[in-house]
């Protein structure tokens, strides 16, 4: 049983940190590689439990050389800017949800030394429903 995926838009998934913690701000943007590898396997992590965004860090990680320290695994994005907030760590979140968040003000933005793929958002159906005449009607609103 396939499953087809319409893309409405695409959010970049950045990392934040909390506002306040000018230390864990320089751990996380620092350049050099092998200063990279060292600092961020000492950065607590605050993770996503399952899904694409974790699946992204997964594999950031894996490039980079990396074994998080993971602090927590949380579910959904809210929690997480919360967490980060509250000065328990760093995370991924995707950028829509970051600028809709009541507590953006309280986390920074870090850019990181290789980026993220973007976080795709959209609708999904079984196949099967495709071929009902209302699916391209559906698409086109």
């Amino acid at each position: 049983m396939g499953v087809a995926f319409q893309s409405i838009v695409s959010s970049a998934l950045l990392f934040i940190v909390p506002s306040d913690n000018p230390e864990l701000i320089a751990l996380a943007n620092v350049k050099g590689s092998a200063d990279v590898v060292k600092n961020w396997q000492n950065i607590p992590m605050i993770l996503p439990e399952q899904g694409v965004a974790r699946k992204s860090a997964n594999q950031w990680f894996d490039n980079i050389g990396v074994t998080p320290n993971i602090y927590a695994q949380v579910a959904g994005n809210e929690a997480i800017v919360s967490m980060v907030s509250l000065g328990f760590g760093v995370s991924i979140v995707p950028k829509i949800v970051l600028s809709n968040s009541p507590l953006k003000n309280t986390v920074s933005v870090v850019t990181p030394p290789q980026a993220l793929a973007a976080f795709n958002i959209g609708l999904f159906t079984l196949e099967k429903k495709t071929q009902k005449p209302s699916y391209p009607s559906f698409l086109a609103t």
